[in-house]
């Protein structure tokens, strides 16, 4: 990562090149990309790039602080422009039809999408709506993203992001060829909108988005859309009406899949390496276990009780600190209070994610009933001394409550290591909640035997804390099971 600070009369800029995924080529960039930059008074040359990141798509971010009193907006292209719905996308750009490079067929190549203004604003908006509902963002956006399209020369021309602060707050623009892979638009777009969220209380500097969270995120849509994430443009008329096609999965494929196939294949990365990405890990087949490692990694952060809001915290604490790790750990403080916490914890997920076969979960329905079962104890009751002993089902807390220390202790590891198996087989909408019911049942255990180790005098007081923590936190999970209860088993 590079970064540059300069004045131009009362209007100071930062500049900062950040790789969405490192770039394919490092080709000059086009006429039209340096009047660009020149409107949005960039200072100084550019710097060159690190040779790790010599072998994939680069996308250049250009961030600067506009002091001036003066109201002041990026210098908008010829042409008309077409808004999103929500009116937070700009988009310029004209189809000028015989300027593609001969390489660029978008008849063979169906990786590749021929950018329209007005389609391009419905992209936009799914996409930001896609990425709000992995986050659990609702708060308004404030910064618009204005997005030029320019004459595509290669399949992987530099893209350009510049953002800018302004009198009224930050704002963004994205300098995009007409021609781009799926892949590179939903990614550059991601990178956008995280900005845009991060800025919003952001002073003079602009946050810095780390590249496991865009590659992760970015990753986590593709893999999830339905419908189409990109709106591509029609390749047909029948009767004066333009038609294209769509192919729809009726299947709804887990969104980890393609990264469990990958992590199974291939060893995962490290949190190190998942932070600070070597060159070799971004380039080729150890760029697809990167980003895998990415989705897995944002998966599990999200699938934490408060992971979206740690998240959210984490990106608006961004503009405040030069290392993302801070902002981080401050945010997530409640699951990980040092770093150490965190390779802990990621190592465990890798563990459990490797090792099971999603090809072999049980469905939705039948994982409720195997998990509704794991959190009840098998007994035997006795209605009179002479009576056969009749078979019930005690549940977590009646354990808790009322069993014995030994036995007690017991039971409640047994339990543990029950809903540990339980894990690799259950439906993924269930995993987080089986994780949240162990880590109970774990730190009850825990918290016991610390309050054994108290003095005798203060023992009464301090036993009935854990007891009253654990009982508690069971009932609120109770509760979230029975939410995520099938309305039906298949028949």
């Amino acid at each position: 990562m590079t970064r540059k600070g300069g004045y131009v009369g009362k209007r100071r800029w930062w500049r900062v090149a950040l790789p969405v995924s490192p770039p394919r080529s490092l080709r000059d960039r086009t006429q039209q990309h340096r009047d660009a930059l020149r409107s949005a008074r960039s200072v100084a040359t550019i710097p060159s790039v690190p040779a790790l990141l010599a072998s994939a798509l680069c996308v250049w971010i250009f961030i600067g602080c506009g002091l001036a009193a003066a109201q002041f907006q990026f210098p908008a292209p010829e042409g008309d422009a077409a808004r999103s719905r929500s009116g937070q996308f700009i988009i310029y750009g004209a189809n000028i039809p015989g300027l593609f490079a001969p390489a660029l067929d978008l008849g063979t190549n169906v990786n590749l999408i021929r950018l329209q203004p007005a389609l391009l604003t419905v992209s936009c908006e799914r996409i930001k709506e896609m990425l709000w509902h992995e986050l659990g963002a609702t708060a308004p956006w404030r910064g618009k993203i204005y997005i030029t399209v320019f004459a595509a020369q290669t399949a992987d021309d530099t893209i350009t992001v510049t953002a800018g602060r302004f009198k009224d707050g930050w704002q963004y623009r994205l300098d995009l060829p007409d021609v781009i892979e799926r892949t590179r638009l939903v990614r550059v777009l991601v990178q956008a909108l995280l900005l845009e969220l991060a800025n919003r209380n952001a002073g003079e500097r602009s946050a810095e988005i780390p590249l496991w969270l865009s590659e992760g995120l970015t990753r986590q849509l593709l893999a999830s859309s339905v419908p189409e994430l990109v709106v591509r443009p029609p390749r047909g008329t029948v009767n004066g009406l333009n038609l294209s096609a769509a192919l729809v999965n009726a299947r709804k494929d887990n969104p980890l899949e393609k990264a469990h196939e990958q992590l199974r294949a291939n060893p995962p990365l490290t949190f190190e390496e998942l932070s600070w990405p070597t060159a070799e890990a971004l380039v080729g087949e150890a760029a697809e276990s990167y980003r895998s490692s990415a989705q897995l990694f944002v998966s599990e952060l999200l699938r934490l009780k408060q992971g979206r809001a740690c998240l959210r915290g984490m990106l608006t604490e961004l503009p405040q600190h030069y290392n993302w790790q801070f902002a981080f750990l401050h945010a997530f403080r409640a699951y990980f209070p040092r770093q150490l916490e965190v390779e802990k914890w990621w190592a465990l997920q890798l563990v459990h994610f490797t090792g099971r076969d999603l090809g072999q979960t049980w469905p939705l329905w039948e994982s409720w009933q195997k998990l509704d079962q794991t959190l009840h104890a098998a007994v035997q009751v006795r209605p009179g001394t002479n009576d056969l002993p009749l078979h019930a089902a005690a549940p977590l807390q009646t354990i808790i409550r009322e069993w014995d220390a030994a036995r007690q202790t017991v039971a409640v590891q047994e339990k543990a290591r029950e809903l540990e198996w339980l894990r690799l087989r259950v439906a993924p909408e269930l995993v987080g909640l089986v994780d949240e019911y162990r880590r109970t049942l774990e730190k009850y255990l825990q918290d016991r035997e610390k309050t054994n180790s108290k003095l005798a005098r203060r023992r009464a007081v301090t036993q009935r804390r854990p007891t009253e923590e654990a009982l508690k936190r069971l009932d609120a999970l109770d509760a979230q099971r029975e939410a995520l209860r099938p309305a039906a088993s298949p028949s």
